[in-house]
This record gives C-alpha cells, sequence and structure tokens, in this order.
C-alpha cells in the first residue's frame, strides 16, 4: 500500500466540499437509477426578465431538458411569466434541478450559476418510486383572519425534529401551525418533469386529520408513519424519540400554554421547516445549503399570506465552522439577499436568528503571522474510526493575497506533497495505491454580484480513516501542514477545520479533528483544566463562531450564550460559545441565558411529545430565546429599518443588561432574557 502524491491539475468545481463528497461516494454506494440530479440556484441575466423568465419555463418543461423544479418554484416562475408579475421587483433568481454532468456553461445565455449542492437521486430504487405533489403554494393554504390586538408576529423554524403536533404549539385545540414543511431527499412527482422535496401539511390537515382525534390522537403514531413515509432509507428519525433539537427551540422561541389567553404568545402563528436528516447528519453543513435557501423562499411566502404587514421571524440554529466568515458563503449571502429583497419589495419586516456557534474550546481555528516571508507549520490531528471526510480551510485576512503561499501536507504515514504549485482552478491529489484519499485544492475567486467576491482560499480534503467499505483510507494521526509565503509585506493566514462531528442519534460515525500545539496547554484557573491556550499560541479562540452568521444586514442577528453565576452574582459567557474576530465579525449581535449555572447547563422546553420536558443548552437554546424576545417586541420590528439591531428590544417586555466591551467578542452589546427578572439588578456581566 503507497500513498504518493500526484501533480496538480485543472479542477475548479463550484462546491470543492461537494465535489471531493461525491467523488467518494461512488466508491461505495453509488446512487441507484439513471435519474441523478443536482440542485442548482441560478439568477437571470435580466437583459428582458419577462422573455428570460418564459424561457426558463419551456426549458423547465420540455421533456428533453436537464432541468427540473419542484412545484413551489414552478409555480413562482409560471406566475411571473403572466402579464401582471405578482413579484414586480424581486430579484429573478430560482432554485431548480439539472441532470448530473451537465457542463456549467450550458444556460451561460440565459442566467447566471450562483450555486451547486449535493447530487440526489430521484428515483433511489430504480422502481420508479414517485411522491405525491404536496408542496402547494401560498394561495392554496387559506389565509388565517387576523386576530385583534397588538401586532401579532410570526415566526418560523427551520431546523431538524420539529413536534409540530405538541400542545405547546397549539391555541386551545387547533395548531398554530399555518404550515410545516416536512422535507425529505428528493424524489419523482407524478410525472417525470416534476421533484418532490417532502410533504407539506397545511393548518386544516393538522387539525382536521390529527388534532381532531382530541385524546385518542397518538403523536407518536403520526410521526412513526409520516416518517416511514418521507425517510425511506438512511436517514435519521428524530421525531420518533423523546428529544428532539427543533422542538425544543420552537418552545423557547414561540412555546405557550395553549389554555393561557392572557399568554400573547399563545397568538403567535408558526411555520415551520423540517430538514432531511441526511442534511444534518453531515455537520460539515454543505448538504444543508440548498434546503436551508429553498426554505426562507418558502417561509416568507407562506409569511406574506398569514399577514403581509406582520414581522416574521426566521430561527436557524444551524450552521458550520470553516467558511470565510465575510457574508459570502453562499446560504449566508443569499438567505441575506432574500430577506433584504422581501423587506425592500414588499415591505414585510423580516428578522433571521442564527446561533453563533459552540466551537470556542475545540481547537478548530488558528492564525499564522508573517512578518516577512518564511515557514510556519501546525499539527493536524485526525482521528481514528472517522467514517466521514475531514476539511480544512487556509485563507488570508481580508485585503491580503494568497499570491505568495504555497502549501506543503505531509502524512502521518511519511509523504509530504513538498511546496508543488497549485495554481488558482487547480487540485493536488494524494493517492493510495492509485486512488484518491486526500486533496489539495486552490479554489479562485467567485463573482456572486458585481459587488460581492468570494475570495480564493486553499481547501484541504481527506477521505474517512475508517469504513464498513472496502475502499482506501486516509491514514489517521498527526498530519502536519507547512505554509510557504514569499511575500515581502506581512501576511496572516486564517487555519479553520470544519465541523466533523455525530449528533446524538445520527448515523454519520464522526470524530471530529483538531490543531495541536505544544503551547496548547496551559492551566486554566477558570475551567480548572490544562487546555488553556498560552499567548503565543498559534491556535485560537478567535474566529470559533459559526460561517454562516457572517453577514451584517440589518435583518439579521447572530445569537451567543450565556450562563448564569449566582453564587458570584455574575452573567459569564457559557463555556462552549464562540467568539468573534477582527479578520472577521467582532462578535454576535447579543446573547441570551442559555445555562443555568456551570453545574446545571442548559434551559428547560418542550420534549418532542405534550407534557415532556428536557433541557437543552447551546447558542441554538439562546437563539430559540432571542427569538422570542424579537417576538416579544414585535411592535417596534420595521422593514428596512435604519436604527441600531438594540432599538428591536423593547426595554418593558424584556430584561436587558449592557455588556462590557472586553466581552462583546463572545456575549455581543446585550445579554437579553425574554421576560422581566425581579432579581435582575443583582446580576452583573
Amino acid at each position: 500500500m503507497t500513498l504518493t502524491w500526484a501533480d496538480a491539475e485543472p479542477n475548479a468545481p463550484r462546491d470543492p466540499y461537494v465535489q471531493f463528497a461525491w467523488m467518494l461516494r461512488q466508491r461505495h454506494e453509488p446512487p441507484l437509477g439513471k435519474h441523478i440530479y443536482q440542485p442548482i440556484f441560478v439568477r437571470l441575466h435580466g437583459n428582458d426578465p419577462l422573455a428570460e423568465r418564459r424561457e426558463l419555463l419551456k426549458e423547465v418543461l420540455d421533456p428533453l431538458s436537464p432541468l427540473l423544479m419542484d412545484p413551489f418554484e414552478l409555480e413562482l416562475l409560471a406566475a411571473r411569466c403572466g402579464p401582471v408579475d405578482p413579484d414586480a421587483g424581486m430579484p429573478d433568481e430560482y432554485a431548480l434541478y439539472w441532470k448530473l454532468g451537465t457542463p456549467e456553461d450550458h444556460y451561460v445565455a440565459l442566467f447566471n450559476l450562483q450555486d451547486t449542492g449535493t447530487p440526489v437521486a430521484l428515483d433511489p430504487t430504480g422502481l420508479n418510486t414517485e411522491m405525491p405533489e404536496t408542496s402547494p403554494m401560498p394561495d392554496e393554504i387559506p389565509p388565517e383572519a387576523a386576530a385583534p390586538g397588538p401586532v401579532r408576529p410570526i415566526v418560523a423554524i427551520i431546523d431538524d425534529g420539529i413536534g409540530f403536533l405538541n400542545a405547546r404549539f397549539r391555541r386551545e385545540d387547533k395548531t398554530r401551525f399555518h404550515a410545516i414543511w416536512l422535507q425529505s431527499l428528493e424524489r419523482h412527482g407524478k410525472t417525470p418533469r416534476s421533484v418532490i422535496l417532502g410533504e407539506v401539511l397545511t393548518r386544516d390537515e393538522i387539525d382536521d386529520q390529527m388534532l381532531s382525534q382530541g385524546s385518542a390522537l397518538s403523536e407518536i403514531t403520526v410521526y412513526n408513519a409520516l416518517n416511514a413515509k418521507l425517510s425511506l432509507y438512511d436517514g435519521f428519525r428524530s421525531t420518533d424519540h423523546g428529544s428532539t433539537h427543533g422542538t425544543h427551540v420552537l418552545d423557547l422561541a414561540a412555546g405557550a400554554d395553549p389554555a393561557d389567553a392572557a399568554d400573547e404568545v399563545r397568538d403567535w402563528p408558526l411555520i415551520g421547516v423540517q430538514l432531511p436528516p441526511q442534511a444534518i447528519a453531515d455537520t460539515s453543513g454543505t448538504k444543508m445549503e440548498s434546503y436551508l435557501i429553498q426554505a426562507v423562499r418558502w417561509v416568507l411566502r407562506q409569511a406574506h399570506v398569514i399577514d403581509p404587514t406582520a414581522p416574521v421571524i426566521v430561527n436557524l440554529s444551524l450552521g458550520m465552522l470553516a467558511g470565510p466568515k465575510d457574508g459570502t458563503r453562499f446560504a449566508d449571502y443569499q438567505i441575506t439577499r432574500e430577506a433584504e429583497a422581501w423587506e425592500r419589495v414588499k415591505n414585510q419586516p423580516v428578522r433571521i436568528v442564527w446561533s453563533f456557534g459552540n466551537d470556542y474550546r475545540k481547537r478548530l481555528v488558528a492564525r499564522l503571522d508573517y512578518e516577512r516571508r518564511g515557514k510556519q507549520s501546525i499539527d493536524w490531528i485526525v482521528q481514528t474510526g472517522d467514517q466521514t471526510e475531514t476539511y480544512m480551510e487556509v485563507r488570508p485576512i481580508p485585503g491580503q493575497s494568497l499570491e505568495d503561499v504555497s502549501l506543503s501536507l505531509e502524512t502521518p504515514a511519511g509523504p509530504a506533497s513538498g511546496f508543488g504549485p497549485v495554481p488558482p482552478g487547480c487540485s493536488r491529489d494524494l493517492k493510495l495505491d492509485g486512488k484518491t484519499v486526500g486533496r489539495i485544492y486552490h479554489v479562485p475567486e467567485r463573482h456572486l454580484d458585481p459587488e460581492t467576491v468570494q475570495r480564493p482560499y486553499y481547501l484541504l480534503a481527506l477521505s474517512p480513516t475508517a469504513s464498513a467499505f472496502n475502499e482506501p483510507l486516509a491514514p489517521a494521526g498527526t498530519w502536519k501542514l507547512v505554509c510557504r509565503y514569499k511575500g515581502k509585506g506581512p501576511l496572516s493566514l486564517i487555519l479553520q477545520i470544519q465541523r466533523d462531528d455525530s449528533l446524538i442519534g445520527h448515523r454519520a460515525k464522526a470524530r471530529q479533528s483538531y490543531f495541536d500545539n505544544d503551547k496548547a496547554y496551559g492551566w486554566s484557573e477558570e475551567y480548572l483544566d490544562h487546555r488553556k491556550l498560552l499567548p503565543d499560541c498559534v491556535i485560537r479562540h478567535e474566529g470559533t463562531f459559526n460561517a454562516l452568521a457572517s453577514s451584517t444586514a440589518r435583518q439579521v442577528f447572530h445569537t451567543g450564550a450565556a450562563q448564569l453565576a449566582r453564587e458570584m452574582g455574575l452573567i459569564v459567557p457559557s463555556i462552549y460559545t464562540g467568539e468573534g474576530a477582527e479578520w472577521a465579525v467582532p462578535g454576535p449581535t447579543a446573547a441570551t441565558i442559555a445555562d443555568r449555572s456551570r453545574i446545571h447547563p442548559g434551559v428547560k422546553g418542550a420534549g418532542t411529545f405534550s407534557s415532556s420536558t428536557r433541557f437543552r443548552n447551546g447558542t441554538s437554546a439562546a437563539a430559540g430565546r432571542l427569538t422570542r424576545a424579537l417576538g416579544l417586541s414585535a411592535a417596534r420590528l420595521e422593514a428596512n429599518a435604519t436604527t441600531p439591531k438594540s432599538c428591536d428590544f423593547d426595554p418593558d417586555k424584556l430584561t436587558i443588561w449592557p455588556v462590557p466591551e472586553p466581552l462583546r467578542s463572545r456575549l455581543g452589546d446585550e445579554v437579553i432574557q425574554p421576560f422581566v427578572m425581579e432579581d435582575a439588578g443583582s446580576l452583573k456581566i
């Protein structure tokens, strides 16, 4: 068994994560059937909008075309092809699918290809299994009657495992859900030209077919049946279990006693999107991006049906670790773009609430500073038993260039790549007996629009170190990365290992790699262990935040997590909550309390089933609470606001503590509780 490094070859995929993972999948689990399609997102050129829409619609409906659309996106496009454009002023951008292998320039005269996702088998069994076409347009779901009284926010959650039947999401014996989209991996619809992405349940369906059973309703039986229909193979069926992430976060965001007429939260309408379990299981985050974008587009249109003037608050307690962290990762960029465009055109307030990330102490970020030319190295520990891919990104800080930077990667088994050139748009492979087990990509810059550029970077990708299949594996152990700089001025390189762990219950069998350094083992008086990073350690806490939580748009909020330390009368950052950086986002927008104490982590929220509770922490729980704080402040939320984000929070309904400057990189400007605390004055930060 021989490891060798090949020379660089031209290779410029739009998303190298997708390309590398898909290449490895073909070795052990190639998709069944001939109908393999890839999600894409496109922007029409806009030279003749109506003609371009009609041309795209014609292509999608052509039986010989490589393009497909799901019913929701198809209806959006078809509506805009009529004599009156219902979305006049909105960008001409659409989510589609094209047959895998379609050349990127095939439709260059019609649209710009903005992003590509992980390919899917529309007929995974090879038996032409179809799904019902149940992705309704908003006008197929009747609007709700507006309730009298104060402004009602519309709360939406995009997450995994949403127990939508839980009593905390009802108003008396009726659901508060306007609709919930239970996404699953794409399948053929009733016709070969349609793509179905799960199933949508409307308010009437939930009430008439489920809640009408009263005390005879078995929530778990309903979830079992839905999961059996939608998650036909390798997905973890979260709502078959008593504790689910989405249910807990939504309860913190908008749960209420269904019989408590005095609680205004009970009247808030809800919208849900449950992501495919396979997208959630991949904690690198790259599989979820296309589903996230489609979900946000659907949510905004559903909210417009409920009440086109009500603020819509979208909770996104999801993310990844490595990325540009400048708002240009495509999901971050496009979700922000959707929110901004919706406010501008529809004049409906939108707030996007992201969790800031839980990776503060995981040793996933490092910084190499050069005063002048030279070499620096760092150890990269890749664990045994990892059945998923492992990734590291190498990026210069904004305003600097990779032009004079070259890399050498040494394997635990010995052979190093050397500093052989890898020009932009090329890659270099590490091969085990002729088969690729590692790759160094030099990803070139890409323009998302005339003002937005995705900066170039290096991506180091490794195959799994363990497998249930007979496939070549990357060696586990200590890899050494050497970065050589031949320029004349100062340079700072940011190294980030992508998140790669296993969520409870999921089958990813991942093990997180991490950086190692002899300056990373100082004694910590705060945590009473030997994991303190010494001042001259290249491993850093700065930049350990969610790579999708990096937009600075007015509509976007990032949430850190705080911990109560009542014995000292203090509120402190939770041990895990990420930290901003001067080269990226300086910190979260705000934080909420997600831990009752160091001994008692987490906050109480609903379990999957009615009358059950669980304690969970993390910036996801914090983001749920910030969502509620914004909902309670709904009367202050304005479309196209130019005021500071702190103006959105109502001090008469919330408890707000200002954060001193040294802690803002982890807690933001304020720590907020979504209720008034009697003893708030006894606590300080």
